[in-house]
């Protein structure tokens, strides 16, 4: 095996576009990944491909030029978590980005602070996806680089000008070239994966861990409530509290309720 491929790559999916990031996926391995609404949590596809067995991992979006300020607390966090799912850690980032659309920059900052979630170090084994790409009709990936500003390629730059653009139409090919500019990352990082055991990292994840009880807990305080009404219900309604029979506005009124609560 060549210096810089591994039998197991794993990779986070990074962007706004939901379609877009899905439809990368579906393309590496294979998989049919929802493409019709945004993922509150990222979520882990495994696959092989020409013999390597390949994690990515669908992280939830955010919006297009939200800060990281704006973005929910909720997003944040599972952003930051979706190292965790690859274990001991992801060899590559991709950020997945539509050249036929514009590039302002609120896009390069949103990028820029949503990346800042796993520190500095996260540019150096981060690559760009551009899809799209085969809407550009006359014009090269490079020319149309260039006309979009500098806010585009100050991205370009903080990872070290890596790139690729995907093209939908020839999959099997573009999965192939893609899985060599990744093996190149990998081999430029010395073979090593991205670190997740970071103190700003764990701290994420604790407090993710604390949220996620908290709502179980309520969950489970709330089904509690609600089984107990239903068996309040249920004695009212066959009387066994009252010692006698219910008046049949009443009976029905219990039994509607009884009836949104199952």
């Amino acid at each position: 095996m060549k210096a810089g491929k591994v039998h197991r790559l794993r990779s986070v999916v990074l962007g706004w576009q939901k379609s877009d990031k899905a439809s990368v996926i579906n393309s590496i391995l294979g998989v049919e990944v929802e493409t019709d609404k945004y993922f509150v949590k990222s979520v882990k596809k495994d696959g092989e491909v020409n013999g390597r067995k390949i994690t990515l991992i669908n992280t939830a979006c955010w919006w297009e030029k939200f800060s990281l300020q704006d973005s929910p607390e909720v997003v944040k966090q599972e952003v930051a978590c979706s190292v965790f799912l690859c274990e001991t850690g992801p060899h590559v980032f991709l950020i997945v980005i539509n050249l036929s659309l514009p590039f302002t920059e609120e896009n390069r900052l949103s990028i820029e602070e949503h990346l800042g979630l796993f520190g500095e170090r996260v540019w150096k084994h981060t690559i760009v996806i551009f899809t799209g790409a085969d809407s550009l009709k006359d014009k090269s990936t490079e020319q149309h680089i260039e006309n979009q500003g500098e806010d585009l390629q100050q991205i370009l730059e903080r990872c070290g000008k890596r790139y690729y653009a995907f093209d939908f139409k020839n999959k099997s090919d573009r999965v192939k070239e893609l899985l060599v500019k990744i093996d190149d990352v990998v081999a430029a990082n010395n073979g090593k994966h991205f670190e997740t055991q970071d103190d700003m990292l764990l701290d994420i994840q604790s407090k993710r861990n604390k949220t996620k009880e908290k709502a179980e807990a309520r969950q489970k305080s709330l089904l509690d409530k609600r089984n107990l009404l239903k068996d309040i219900c249920k004695d009212v309604g066959n009387g066994i509290l009252l010692d006698r029979p219910l008046p049949f506005k009443l009976h029905h009124a219990v039994n509607r309720l009884l009836y949104i609560l199952q």
